[in-house]
């Protein structure tokens, strides 16, 4: 099994609803040295997403880009669209769903991200939408872009006006065109965040509870998110459960296990999560021991996004009914 671990690289904010669309604080991006130790001595080679507010800084992308060469890593996209310009004063903080903003206005501000970014080297061929905001909308842009890995699809999740998830493979696929939460025929391959079900039939019962309706019930969807699936994402949960979902993972053939944090979770009070030393302190011990008892017990190997992208021709996308 491969590992990707991937760092939303991105301004302060997080979860305040006051991401500001100017000029916005980015003083964590230098907090991602506090890795430097654990990433040499673990041989991980990291996914850097980075947002257009950090790279519209001379410095942050030069710290970057050394960072890329020390760890062996890649530099991707990840897209804030509520302060990437274009900038028009219709999206005023980070609460309108990608399937709201017109695509012509969201394909002139991925491509300004890319433009950006580019002036770190090669043009980039991985991406992330912020808050995991992937619908058919934003994917159908991707899709005219020379973007060859996708991230944004959180398996067992539901965001309330925001994107469906919760029927989406847990391991890569290429997606359906007309839904990035189905596998088809998509060039694009679709590198989820690993989130598993507890059980392997959730996702056949929630199609039957569907049938019918326009989505689950609410009790179901809670049910299924927070009781019925486990997460391998060391900033939502603890050290036991992550080594149980890696084993579950693993246990289905999962071929590919996929972390994100972002890099504000590095600063004292740059997320609710951690408002404190002490918080980032115990947030970066968990994540070093899963890390090294990944490495132990299970024998995975670091990856970059885009090199997961070798063994899963189109042919190889999961069936629907696939659990893993």
């Amino acid at each position: 099994m491969r590992l990707v671990v991937s760092v939303d690289v991105e301004e302060e904010g997080l979860f305040t609803g006051c991401y500001p669309p100017g000029d916005a604080p980015v003083s964590n991006v230098r907090r991602l040295l506090d890795l430097d130790p654990m990433f040499r001595d673990l041989g991980i080679r990291p996914t850097l997403l980075v947002t257009y507010q950090v790279a519209r800084h001379e410095e942050h992308r030069e710290f970057l880009a050394d960072l890329r060469e020390r760890w062996g890593g890649e530099i991707g996209a990840h897209l804030h669209p509520w302060n990437t310009p274009p900038l028009d004063g219709s999206l005023q903080n980070d609460l309108v769903p990608s399937e709201g903003i017109p695509a012509g206005q969201l394909a002139a501000k991925l491509e300004g991200l890319l433009e950006t970014l580019q002036a770190m080297g090669p043009r980039t061929s991985s991406f992330r939408m912020g808050r995991f905001d992937m619908g058919p909308r934003m994917f159908s842009v991707l899709e005219r872009e020379d973007v060859a890995v996708d991230s944004s699809i959180a398996p067992l999740r539901r965001k309330r006006g925001g994107p469906d998830h919760l029927l989406a493979p847990s391991d890569p696929y290429h997606p359906s065109p007309a839904d990035p939460c189905t596998p088809g025929a998509s060039r694009i391959l679709e590198v989820p965040i690993t989130i598993v079900p507890l059980v392997p039939w959730i996702r056949s019962v929630l199609r039957r509870i569907s049938v019918g309706r326009s989505a689950p019930p609410p009790w179901v969807v809670w049910s299924t998110m927070y009781l019925f699936s486990l997460p391998a994402q060391p900033v939502w949960t603890g050290l036991g459960r992550l080594k149980a979902a890696a084993r579950l993972h693993r246990g289905r053939g999962g071929q590919v296990l996929t972390l994100f944090f972002h890099s504000s979770e590095l600063l004292p009070g740059g997320s609710p999560a951690h408002p404190t030393q002490g918080h980032v302190d115990r947030f970066m011990g968990r994540l070093g021991r899963f890390l090294r008892w990944l490495r132990a017990e299970m024998g995975v190997e670091s990856a970059t996004l885009s090199e997961i992208r070798d063994p899963y021709p189109p042919t190889r996308a999961l069936a629907v009914g696939d659990v893993r």
